[in-house]
């Protein structure tokens, strides 16, 4: 299968280009005192799922032969992973696929792509004292307001924001690895000016209630050369536990309010996308994608997404990064190339996410 030629106009997701939250010093960051009466922790709520073995379990199921026997031309440095959800048991089962550095590879920039786990981080954090999205950090804009600019728009000042809201020590020292993300690391500011390793006190209140998350500090190093890094596997999961929030196990979902899950839905629909004309080559005008574009000049092109085909012929989740060409040409037709593939892979076997393996028999499981 050759690659097609695309011509990829007016999509530049480039980070902080629109829908930038300047935020001012709202009322309340100096002279609020910590209420005298804090909300009971509502989550999060970890259950017995085993992430790490999920990781490993996953890595011995993909297929590393079909997308290039297919005809899927990958370009030089270029990794691929992509997953093809079936339906049709208690929960989804997944076969997954790889082509070129493949799902673990880790030589290549995560871009603007890592924004969806830094707003996951800055929500659970934020829910875990009982507030959602809907409320304001220091009296000028809420959680949803940043963290839909910063997946939607791929504003670099939000993301920036929604770190240290976070905090670079909880989200690397307890969110990602609490939630499986091994590989990845949170610690870059992506606007320039500050960093994001110390975080100042940062005022949440909403509907009456009020806390202070108090002034934090990190180390200047988690790893990856003080880098933020991850793979397109991670990615991918971010996606996948968004999107299927309610279709997974109670125990694999991220602990934030429903609306918030519907908030990132929405912002991950909204966003342009490097892929998006691939993903109508290879299966019509009527699919739908959802996707985190991400892009540093001189470094790497990806984009992470979950696409659904027209007529419910088939859901698939996706991750391809490419050196950077200066435009990101390559990764709509190398999307269109794997996603063409995929389409056609509706007999075999696929694993869910309790270890079951399962017969699929024209895109659906079968008991097994």
């Amino acid at each position: 299968m050759a690659l097609v030629a695309f011509n990829v106009t007016a999509q530049n997701p480039v980070p902080g280009r629109t829908g930038v939250r300047h935020a001012e010093p709202g009322p309340g960051r100096d002279e609020v005192a910590t209420p005298e009466e804090m909300p009971l922790p509502v989550g999060p709520v970890l259950g017995p799922w085993n992430r790490a073995w999920w990781t490993s379990v996953s890595s011995g199921a993909i297929d590393s032969t079909t997308l290039v026997a297919g005809g899927v031309a990958v370009p030089d440095g270029a990794n691929v992973f992509a997953v093809r959800v079936v339906d049709g048991g208690p929960s989804p089962a997944y076969r997954f696929y790889q082509a070129g550095g493949g799902a673990f590879a880790t030589e290549f920039y995560p871009a603007s792509s890592i924004k969806v786990l830094a707003a996951l981080g800055a929500l659970e954090l934020a829910y875990a004292s009982g507030f959602t999205g809907q409320a304001l950090v220091d009296g000028v804009y809420s959680l949803a307001e940043y963290y839909e600019s910063a997946v939607r728009d791929s504003s670099n000042e939000d993301y920036d924001t929604l770190v240290r809201v976070a905090g670079v020590a909880w989200l690397n020292e307890q969110f990602l690895p609490s939630r499986g993300y091994d590989a990845t690391r949170i610690q870059e500011a992506y606007a320039g000016g500050e960093g994001v390793t110390d975080s100042p006190p940062v005022h949440l209140a909403e509907e009456g209630r009020e806390m202070v998350l108090p002034e934090r500090s990190a180390r200047s190093d988690y790893g990856c050369a003080a880098a933020n890094c991850s793979t397109l596997f991670e990615l991918v999961d971010s996606v996948r536990r968004v999107m299927l929030d309610d279709e997974i196990p109670a125990e694999e979902r991220f602990a934030i309010a429903p609306t918030d899950v519907a908030g990132l839905q929405r912002a991950l629909s909204g966003a342009e996308s490097w892929i998006g004309a691939g993903v109508v080559h290879a299966l019509g005008p009527g699919a739908t994608l959802y996707s985190k574009p991400g892009w540093t000049s001189g470094y790497d092109c990806v984009d992470v997404g979950f696409v659904v085909a027209p007529e419910s012929s088939g859901r698939y989740l996706i991750g391809v990064s490419a050196p950077d060409d200066g435009e990101c040409n390559m990764l709509a037709p190398l999307a269109a190339d794997v996603l063409s593939v995929l389409a056609g892979e509706v007999d075999g076997e696929a694993l869910r996410s309790d270890g079951t393996l399962v017969p699929v028999v024209d895109g659906r499981q079968r008991p097994p």
